[in-house]
């Protein structure tokens, strides 16, 4: 019984991280950057150009019993954008935009948040469970 807990927690935990990556990534957007070379690294960084945003998913694995979580880069990390007056353009005009649709970022928003529900139901559940049990014993 006492174990259920522990697995919402872990489920609890891997929802909020999961929010945070997406909020990070939301709110990163607009955080263009030097498109990078073939090389990896960024365009013009020897003048100082600011590398953009990598965006970050979350990966959920087993951890027995419960969830354990990591973030997970967001491949391909950017996409070009025309920006020519954006300090950090190429000579054609170009930077590097986070990878980040909005659609699906508030869509995990939204999953994060009912899953979260549930693993705090779990919680509650289990806690009135142990408070039925002690009261009957009394």
């Amino acid at each position: 019984m006492v174990g259920s807990i522990g697995i919402a927690l872990s489920g609890l935990t891997a929802q909020t991280r999961r929010l945070d990556a997406s909020a990070a990534n939301v709110a990163n957007v607009r955080s263009t950057g030097a498109v990078p070379s073939a090389d990896g690294s960024a365009d013009g960084s020897a003048d100082g150009k600011r590398a953009a945003y990598q965006p970050i998913g979350v990966a959920q694995s087993d951890a027995n019993p419960g969830t354990r979580t990591s973030f997970t880069p967001i491949t391909p990390a950017y996409l070009q954008e025309y920006a020519p007056d954006d300090s950090a353009a190429n000579g054609d005009g170009m930077v590097a935009a986070p990878n980040v649709d909005l659609a699906t970022e508030r869509i995990n928003q939204m999953a994060a948040g009912r899953a979260y529900g549930a693993n705090a139901a779990v919680v509650r559940t289990q806690d009135e469970m142990l408070t039925s049990l002690l009261d009957s014993k009394v």
